[in-house]
């Protein structure tokens, strides 16, 4: 098998392991609990996710210097950064845990709901564990240890899952449901940082003199300020839908309720397909970072048009899935209907989505840091007042709008930043056929649905169209030559042994070398 193939295989086998667990968790928190109780869970969550780019730096950063180092044969190094990384991110996580722990009784001028204050309190430690978990995980990530860097991630997930139905399913009669389920996480986050730690020594890594900090601090404070403006803009969304939305006369529950089925049901099946380009792109950063500096433009074009393509094409399949199927999705997963419409209705945000988390691993690959921090604020600066402004006409679906506005731009700064960069890389025509495809396959999709639904029931069409739907699309793609569906297995299977060539090769061997005794003897 191709190394990128397998590596691609390793780290998207364990992606998909672990977001079905996880989402699963989401379905069995959003069934047992609630939407309102899985919107304060969110809420509080995704400050502690905004604190959390301040402490984690840039794992990519850490990587490409391991991978640097590494290559170099020089193994201390590599640990050395790791240790330096983890110095930064530690001091920092433990002066937030403090502030905020002095600051606990004034957390209501952060959070309208109050429910959400113990959550944030029980999640504050996993700051100081998710710190450590980050550097550590970056130096497998630079090694190329793509199965330690992908399994704590499924050991992370099944953990917290089992913790939670023990901890918020009635097991603890002491214990909230929301505060079950932070403490679940809590545990959780501990365990998977123990896990790392020793197979970090496990696999060589020492604990080094720390060294290079201002290598270190100069590449993450883009990356870094990047990551803090994103995590900024989600909190704020976070914060302010749920206020906007009770001054349209919904009470804190039902605002809070609102926001947990966009956040915690919807936009997570959204997202879901985005795993597979992150693993393509996971893989492809150190080669890209290697083509880059012994200047093999072409074959840097070739790596970052694949990306693309790919990306484009996992947009396409999934939006003609979601289109016809969301609603169904939502009840069967959630039991919520109005989270599986906003599904179904804002599922052409994958397209800008695919885009932008394919370009801009590939620009900080590049060492161009400083472009990815561009993108961001120039896709954050229209995100919150489309929220802001739209949140009362539309709702929920303004941050769908926000969302889907934001990636378009950033996209588009990402592709004009490639393209001075190293010049055109994306088969423009390819990527324009594989959209125009797929609109009359969501459109045929939709129909065969409506026809279905009511004769079959729900989970027979949705069967039937799923199939109907990925048939369609791997039988266009191949026969508009978009994608070598054929080749692409072929590169995937694994290679053959053959005993014969291996019998040959040993039988030749033992000849030749007893040629050379024999040779030895009559001179001797």
């Amino acid at each position: 098998m191709n190394k990128t193939a397998k590596a691609f295989s390793i780290v998207t086998g364990f992606s998909i392991l672990t977001r079905a667990i996880g989402f699963l968790f989401k379905i069995w928190m959003s069934r047992k609990l609630g939407a309102e109780i899985v919107g304060a869970y969110h809420i509080a969550q995704s400050v502690i996710f905004m604190l959390f780019t301040l402490t984690a730096g840039a794992p990519t950063v850490l990587s490409r210097k391991v991978a640097e180092a590494i290559a170099k044969g020089d193994t201390k190094r590599g640990n050395s950064l790791a240790c330096a990384s983890v110095i930064i991110g530690l001091v920092t996580a433990l002066l937030l845990v403090v502030l905020f722990v002095a600051l606990k009784d004034r957390l209501n001028l952060i959070f309208s709901n109050p429910d959400c204050i113990p959550i944030f309190l029980i999640l504050l430690p996993t700051l100081v564990t998710s710190t450590i978990y980050a550097s550590l995980r970056s130096w497998f990530w630079g090694r190329k240890n793509f199965i330690a860097f992908s399994s704590t991630e499924l050991v992370d997930e099944v953990t917290k899952l089992i913790l939670s139905v023990v901890f918020a399913g009635g097991f603890i009669a002491t214990l909230s449901p929301s505060n079950g389920i932070a403490l679940a996480v809590t545990i959780s986050d501990c365990l998977c940082c123990i896990i790392l730690a020793a197979l970090f020594f496990a696999n060589g890594g020492r604990l080094a003199k720390p060294q290079g900090f201002k290598e270190l601090l100069t590449s993450m404070i883009p990356l870094s300020a990047t990551r803090v403006l994103s995590s900024i803009a989600v909190s704020l969304i976070a914060l302010l839908i749920p206020k906007l939305l009770t001054a349209t006369g919904l009470t804190t529950a039902q605002a809070t309720a609102e926001y947990g089925r966009v956040a915690g049901m919807a936009l997570p099946l959204i997202m879901a397909p985005v795993t597979l380009i992150f693993s393509l792109s996971i893989v492809l950063i150190p080669d890209v970072a290697g083509l880059k500096a012994q200047s093999k433009i072409e074959e840097l074009k070739g790596k970052l048009s694949t990306v693309t393509l790919f990306a484009l094409l996992v947009a396409a399949m999934f939006f003609a899935l979601y289109f016809p199927l969301g609603e169904q999705l939502g009840i069967l997963l959630f039991k919520d209907s109005e989270a599986g419409r906003y599904v179904s209705y804002c599922s052409a945000m994958l397209f800008p989505i695919a885009l932008a988390q394919a370009t801009t691993p590939m620009l900080n690959s590049l060492g161009k840091e400083r472009a990815t921090l561009a993108s961001t604020i120039a896709g954050g600066v229209v995100m919150l007042p489309i929220v802001f402004f739209l949140t009362k006409v539309v709702g929920t679906y303004a941050m769908a709008l926000a969302s889907g506005t934001c990636f378009l731009i950033m996209a588009i700064v990402n592709a004009i930043i490639l393209h001075r960069e190293i010049g055109g890389f994306a088969d423009v025509k390819k990527c324009a056929v594989l959209v125009a495809l797929t609109i009359p396959l969501a459109a045929t999709g939709y129909f065969c649905n409506r026809l279905l639904r009511p004769i079959a029931g729900d989970v027979v069409s949705l069967v039937v169209t799923t199939v109907y739907t990925f048939f369609f699309a791997f039988l266009l793609v191949n026969a508009f030559g978009i994608v070598d569906v054929v080749g692409v297995l072929r590169l995937m299977r694994p290679a053959k042994i053959s005993s014969k060539p291996y019998g040959r090769r040993r039988r030749v061997s033992n000849r030749q070398n007893r040629r050379k005794i024999s040779r030895a003897n009559q001179k001797t």
